[in-house]
């Protein structure tokens, strides 16, 4: 049984078994069939007993004891065929060969409870839909007992997800009807919730951001061999300073400077090697492709599965950024795939490697110690012909990362100018690369720089910005003639609004601030969702008119922003949680964990929750007095979109709550 109809024909072909079918394939003594991803999902509340369709305090907390669970209505049909199968009485052994991973594992423990299934059970377990991979995987089975760890550790997820989600989104929603609200549903999670709170914790920054004017002064210098430019700097009491208070401060020492002789206090130079970035796992090629593409995570997951499924990426799904040592001897094959593909731009460094080979992959990315479910995302042994448009794009990323580790450092060399004038130092930074390397195939992404309109300047934070190209060759004691100096006025800037890029870096490293050391490595691995899921979330967060995004930003809406700020149980706005759970949830799958003790702990923390929402005072759900007559106006909002509105209860004059404008804070 595979995951979706495209993989279940890969596998019947790779297997040898002829023909299309609809719904399975069948012959040489296998029959191949697959589901449409879940086939099966948990019962409603009121699946269980009707009384708990309505949403009441005394209903609450909602227990399912067993979790039961239903084919899916729109995929009933697919549900009965694989079903019958699995019941067949000439069916003798069952193999699971859903996606390698926690959500795969669920999808076939679901389905195969549900038929009524007891057939023993193989695990197949692969990386790559290539026909060569499918056969070592298929001849390298394993029993399904071997996986009981990650079954039981996909299980809990799924029913301890259920019981946040539906007895925290009900108490929470009760507690605002109780105020009067009329919003609809609040939905809480324990993935969504926290990542909210982080879109919306930078959302007040910026809003309660005071900015401050500072200025700078800027020399130019003249000497024998060209011009440069500095900026001014003193070190105080082993603190860099760079900026002045006030306008006049900057312009009285750009008087006393102006036509006084200066020099070359010191020149340095070195030499810094950068080496190749690490491969791809999922969330660092859906932040690049973000931040290059302006793709959403979601657009580049789906980019990436039809890749793998036409066989000439590995497993898309994954959070590992190294290669086993049995990769590495499959490596050669990849390399000839990318010389036979359509990526003409690569053939010259390709012959470059082919010059040197034989060259390994060196520690920094063949490591077995960090490759859990899958490896690193790289190009098959499947040559591309014919891709175009974004999947093209997203190939592109990954072969020229893949081909980039076979490459020599990247080397710059950086320079450092100290300028002396009447005491007063400048400081100059220049980089130079002198030996592209890795950097020729796989160029870092450097923002286009847009000219703005004249207005007063942005914001300068980088006191060490660099220049890019040669400084004049100059020498300690030199004389520099000072061409001009120019005071400039800048103001601080409010912490930046997050893309998506942004947001998946956040949910990939929330948590690393946690005490206990058993939570930060557990978060380190996972943050907030899987690389599997946070694309999903993301949509189910806009979906739920929570947040909303503009151009490539994400922006909390103004119901999200309530929600964070009146949620009294600050368990579920935290990262804390997750990092708990996935510590757990990881030795459960190593056998360290029982789910039983597990579970146990998710009812009692659910009881905990229901009570302290159902004890905390009422929200705040009134607004400022109505300008018309006086009375308070009630906060509602569009359930379409999630904006809100001020609406007088006396006299039902309503008012759109003020938004932000992009890119300032609020005033």
């Amino acid at each position: 049984m595979a995951e979706k109809p495209s993989m279940g024909r890969a596998l019947a072909e790779a297997l040898g078994l002829p023909g299309r079918g609809r719904s399975l394939i069948e012959g040489n003594g296998l029959v191949v069939t697959w589901c449409v991803g879940h086939l099966v999902e948990a019962l409603n509340p009121e699946g269980y007993d009707p009384a708990w369709k309505a949403w009441r305090w005394d209903r609450l907390p909602i227990f399912p004891e067993p979790f039961r669970y239903a084919p899916i209505e729109q995929t009933r049909e697919q549900f009965e065929v694989v079903a019958r199968l699995m019941n067949r009485a000439d069916i003798t052994e069952v193999v699971n060969a859903t996606d390698a991973g926690r959500e795969g594992e669920l999808i076939f423990d679901l389905v195969y409870r549900l038929a009524g299934c007891a057939k023993p059970v193989q695990r197949f377990w692969t990386s790559s839909l290539t026909p060569e991979a499918i056969q070592a995987a298929y001849a390298a089975m394993k029993p399904g007992e071997a996986y009981t760890g990650l079954r039981d550790a996909a299980r809990s997820r799924q029913e301890a997800d259920w019981l946040v989600g539906i007895n925290a989104t009900r108490a929470q929603t009760l507690r605002m009807r109780r105020a009067g609200a009329e919003d609809g549903v609040w939905s809480v999670g324990r993935v969504q919730t926290p990542t909210l709170a982080l879109l919306v914790r930078r959302e007040l920054d910026i809003r309660d951001f005071k900015p401050q004017p500072f200025w700078t002064l800027r020399a130019r210098f003249a000497h024998a061999n060209g011009e440069y430019e500095g900026r001014w700097f003193k070190e105080q009491d082993g603190q860099t300073q760079e900026r002045f208070g006030t306008e006049a401060e900057a312009r009285a020492l750009a008087a006393n400077l102006e036509g006084r002789p200066g020099k070359i206090k010191s020149a340095t130079g070195r030499t810094e090697k950068k080496k190749p970035d690490l491969l791809y796992d999922l969330t660092n090629l859906q932040k690049e492709a973000n931040k290059r593409f302006g793709f959403t995570a979601e657009g580049t997951l789906g980019l990436a599965q039809n890749l793998y499924e036409k066989q000439l990426i590995s497993y898309p799904r994954t959070n590992s950024r190294h290669l086993t040592e049995a990769d590495a001897l499959k490596a050669p094959q990849w390399i000839k795939a990318l010389a036979q593909g359509q990526l003409t731009d690569l053939q010259p460094f390709l012959e470059q490697l082919r010059r040197r080979w034989p060259v390994k992959l060196d520690k920094r990315f063949v490591n077995d110690q960090e490759v859990e479910d899958h490896a690193a995302l790289v190009p098959t042994e499947k040559p591309a012909k014919g891709l175009a448009g974004d999947e093209l794009r997203i190939y592109d990323l990954i072969a020229r990362r893949f081909l980039a580790a076979y490459f020599p450092d990247r080397v710059e060399a950086k320079t450092t100018i100290i300028t002396e004038v009447e005491g007063e130092t400048f400081k100059t930074n220049g980089t130079v690369v002198k030996e592209e390397g890795w950097s020729a195939i796989d160029p870092p992404y450097r923002r286009k720089k847009v000219e703005k309109a004249a207005e007063p300047a942005e914001a300068d934070e980088d006191g060490d910005e660099e220049l890019e190209g040669g400084l004049p060759a100059v020498k300690k004691g030199e004389a520099v003639e000072v061409a001009s100096l120019q005071p400039k006025e800048g103001k601080t800037t409010p912490p930046k609004r997050m893309s998506e890029g942004d947001l998946l870096s956040a949910m990939q490293g929330a948590g690393r601030e946690l005490d206990d050391e058993a939570l930060r490595g557990a978060m380190r691995d996972c943050g907030l969702g899987t690389p599997a899921t946070r694309a999903n979330m993301i949509e189910t967060l806009i979906k739920r008119a929570y947040i909303e995004r503009k151009r490539n930003i994400l922006l909390p809406t103004d119901k999200g922003i309530r929600l964070i700020q009146g949620l009294p149980a600050e368990a579920l706005r935290s990262a804390e949680l997750t990092g708990s759970w996935e510590a757990r949830l990881e030795r459960m799958r190593r056998g360290e964990e029982t789910r039983a003790a597990f579970m146990t702990d998710i009812r009692g923390f659910v009881s905990s929750v229901v009570a302290e929402l159902e004890e905390a005072p009422a929200p705040q759900v009134h607004g400022a007095p109505c300008p018309t007559c006086g009375q308070p106006m009630r906060i509602i909002s569009s359930t379409r979109r999630g904006d809100f509105f001020h609406r007088c209860a006396s006299c039902n004059l309503t008012e759109p709550v003020k938004k932000p404008v992009l890119g300032k804070a609020a005033p």
